[in-house]
């Protein structure tokens, strides 16, 4: 699973204080027993450790299990038959292994029992399908020839540690010290005797794909020490505050992981397809509200009943943004994926696994846009049922800057866009005087300009691919983003320009740059002056951050180094739109609209959910007011 804790001993020592237990020791303290340990305190226990805690399966002091008379090795060996022992660091999660037990002096026939075993530094390392399932253990097998070899397996990739990763900003990428990866050896009981082979120093330590930037930061601890954790993280946080996406991201895991330990490539992409789009499903319905029906039946009369309760909208868009990057990341470390991947040219199979960036050119590269396309609606855009309404196409983004471990009093981890919410509470809409299709785009410039570089690209993207085709299909295209707090503006100008700040990867692009080689600079929105006509809404005609009160068009070829929003990616998607739309469709209506902050990163603020609520009656009434003029 996702995430699961289990702690094994066996037999039973209890310690029962109402007082303190004081234990001082200048070397080791070792406590172990065959049965089990249970400690109770009227108080607190309080664990602590300079080089932290180990968990795992119940293993006896190695210095005593260490040494057979009759069993000699306990080798890995993968399905080419290579040794894997030695600290092997370059055998992957997922790919199948096996064990084999060499003997001396042994009868033919005798019968050995053998168990896998590991062994974590995080403590809340889950093997929870290692102790329970006898796929693990091989229980009375018979010696021949001085040999016994399991049949094939593989380690399940939610075994793999992740909460050791951390991010090189120098080399920008993820990396994890080989003494923090988990290692995995056997329990061997041969002639009523038990040893542990290999021996530590020995033992297995797969490795499986890095989490990139923007997936590791959501592995950082709810309480802010800056240490990472597989259980209490951001990332889990959102995705369990709503028991939906808890239940479609666990299961997703397990059908990757764990059900079918054999899928092929064509099998996951048909999941990514039904549970990516389920994904999107699932977070427009929360933002938008619903009722819940309820079949009842009087136990006298036998009358049935329906009971309809309304159950009001979650406006959040963090439970889908974080789903998503736990779900990518369950689906790069599936080993289908990796053969193909090493039959890449030697920077392609870099990128990978030393960058943990996906090759535009492996086959994970088609399934991840699978998963990109449904889970942000990117091809499920559907004016089909607009009738005569007017067709308005909006669009959201990821939240960004959530990196306040590295970044305090600025980056909130907390953080929501609430153009993403926008986005989500609109999907399907067809009461604001117009039928409304969204979609959520993500905080990268890789997306926009096609470029996997870390600070040099230029070109077309998801814009070109996903919007462009509406042009000539809809009636207004309104892109929103996350603006300044108290400030909800119709920006005047976009520019071609980019001011290069990290990006949601930590990528980032030259500064005065243009995002796409063009001759024209800027562009001007078309949205109709109607929009201020909603309280709260005005249109921001100043550019290269200078205020503008006599409202002043800047000459044709002017180079502005920021828009009426500034020089990031919310510029940059009104400006790619616009020049799409002056090119194909100039009577078109677009432009973007940028709506309030309402989190303050100073001071990690949460989500508030008056705030939201709020923010979006005066987004929708913008919109409504808006679309009455087209």
């Amino acid at each position: 699973m996702r995430k699961t804790t289990k702690i094994i001993t066996g037999g039973s020592c209890t310690i029962r204080v109402k007082g303190n237990i004081t234990t001082k020791t200048g070397g080791k303290t070792v406590i172990w027993a065959k049965g089990g340990i249970e400690i109770n305190s009227s108080g607190s226990i309080t664990y602590s450790a300079a080089e932290g805690h180990f968990y795992g399966d119940y293993v006896p002091p190695e210095e005593l299990y260490t040494t057979h008379p009759t069993v000699l090795r306990v080798e890995f060996f993968d399905e080419t038959n290579k040794l894997l022992n030695q600290n092997t660091k370059d055998f992957y999660y997922g790919k199948k292994l096996k064990l084999k037990v060499t003997t001396r002096d042994a009868k033919d026939g005798t019968l050995i029992f053998v168990k896998l075993q590991a062994k974590s530094k995080s403590k809340n390392q889950p093997f929870d399908l290692m102790s329970p399932n006898r796929k693990y253990n091989w229980w009375a097998k018979e010696v021949v020839d001085n040999k016994f070899e399991t049949p094939f397996f593989e380690l399940n990739p939610n075994w793999y540690s992740d909460d050791f990763e951390y991010y090189d900003y120098n080399d920008h990428n993820t990396k994890i010290k080989e003494e923090d990866l988990n290692e995995f050896y056997a329990e061997v009981r041969f002639d009523s005797k038990t040893v542990y082979f290999p021996l530590a120093g020995e033992r297995l330590k797969p490795i499986a794909y890095k989490r990139n930037y923007e997936e590791l930061i959501g592995l950082f601890k709810t309480d802010n020490s800056g240490e990472k954790d597989l259980i209490e993280n951001y990332e889990n946080r959102f995705i369990d505050s709503v028991k939906y996406f808890k239940n479609i991201v666990d299961d997703f895991s397990e059908f990757i992981h764990e059900d079918n330990c054999d899928l092929t490539i064509d099998q996951i992409d048909a999941e990514v397809l039904k549970t990516a789009r389920q994904l999107w499903e699932e977070a427009v319905w929360q933002n938008r509200g619903y009722d819940l029906k309820t079949e009842t039946k009087d136990k006298e009369t036998g009358q049935e009943n329906t009971v309809v309760t309304s159950v009001k909208a979650i406006l959040d868009d963090r439970p889908l943004y974080w789903a998503r990057i736990s779900m990518q990341v369950i689906l790069k470390r599936h080993p289908a994926f990796y053969d193909d991947i090493k039959t890449l040219d030697q920077k392609d199979q870099e990128d990978f696994f030393v960058k943990s960036i996906v090759p535009k050119k492996s086959r994970l590269w088609k399934t991840i846009q699978l998963f990109e396309e449904q889970s942000r609606n990117y091809t499920n855009i559907d004016f089909s049922k607009a009738g005569y309404k007017k067709k308005v196409l909006i669009t959201g983004f990821d939240p960004f800057f959530l990196n306040s471990i590295k970044y305090p009093n600025r980056y909130n981890i907390l953080q929501s866009n609430p153009s993403g919410v926008v986005a989500l509470a609109l999907a399907n809409n067809d009461k604001s005087g117009a039928y409304i299709q969204t979609m959520i785009v993500p905080t990268r410039y890789s997306d926009f300009d096609g470029s996997q570089d870390y600070d040099n690209g230029q070109g077309e993207g998801i814009v070109e691919k996903y919007i462009k085709p509406f042009v000539d299909q809809v009636d207004m295209i309104i892109t929103v983003s996350q603006y300044l707090p108290n400030e909800n503006v119709i920006d005047v100008f976009g520019t071609s320009r980019r001011g290069g700040l990290n990006d949601n990867m930590n990528f980032i692009r030259k500064s005065g740059s243009q995002a796409i080689s063009t001759k024209i600079e800027w562009i001007q929105t078309t949205l109709p002056k109607t929009f201020i006509n909603a309280p709260f809404v005005k249109f921001n005609w100043k550019y290269d951050d200078l205020p503008n009160p006599n409202n002043v068009v800047p000459q044709k070829d002017q180079i502005l180094n920021e828009g009426s929003g500034g020089d990031y990616l919310s510029n940059e998607i009104f400006y790619r739109v616009g020049k799409i739309r002056s090119e194909l469709r100039p009577s078109l209506a677009t432009g973007h609209f940028h709506i309030e902050k309402i989190q303050d990163g100073r001071i990690n603020e949460d989500l508030n959910p008056l705030k939201i609520s709020n923010l979006l009656s005066i987004i929708r009434k913008g919109i409504e007011e808006g679309v009455k003029g087209i």
